[in-house]
């Protein structure tokens, strides 16, 4: 019985140790600047009016650490004709299964909690992200892709 329990155990360690190296060769190293334009839609409101909003915008993703398949880096927006930035924080997470699905978390450094959530896939070099406000109910589609220097 121990002889098997042995070969158990062997087994199940190279198995791990395989998936382990296969999940690391199929994360992709997302770390530089991505940008992408999009068209924004909020809901109505009592002092804005009682139809919704639809705005031209950009969104940056500066992803500037990652440690194998989690992320950190600002994430900034701004309407079009705008020159300032509006910051937040983004951590973000690669599925290890290899599907290219990421899941991001946008956070505020003024208020505690989450911002927004963003499901995202990498695919074809291009971050395709769909966008969820937890405040203002603003939701978009873009597509971000990396910006060379």
């Amino acid at each position: 019985m121990t002889r098997y329990k042995t070969v158990g155990a062997a087994a199940l360690a190279t198995s791990l140790t395989l998936g382990a190296a296969v999940s690391a060769d199929t994360t992709p190293d997302l770390r530089g600047i991505w940008l992408g334009t999009y068209t924004t839609v909020q809901p109505s409101h009592f002092y804005r009016g009682d139809e919704p909003r639809f705005n031209q915008a950009e969104w940056m993703l500066d992803v500037q650490i990652q440690e194998g398949n989690v992320f950190w880096g600002p994430s900034k927006w701004r309407r079009e004709g705008d020159t300032g930035w509006n910051e937040n924080e983004a951590t973000g997470t690669i599925s290890l299964d290899g599907s290219g699905a990421i899941g991001i978390i946008e956070t505020s450094p003024l208020v505690i909690g989450a911002n927004a959530l963003i499901d995202a896939r990498y695919q074809d070099g291009k971050i395709y992200a769909d966008f969820r406000s937890l405040r203002s109910g603003t939701t978009y589609s873009t597509v971000l892709e990396r910006q060379v220097n």
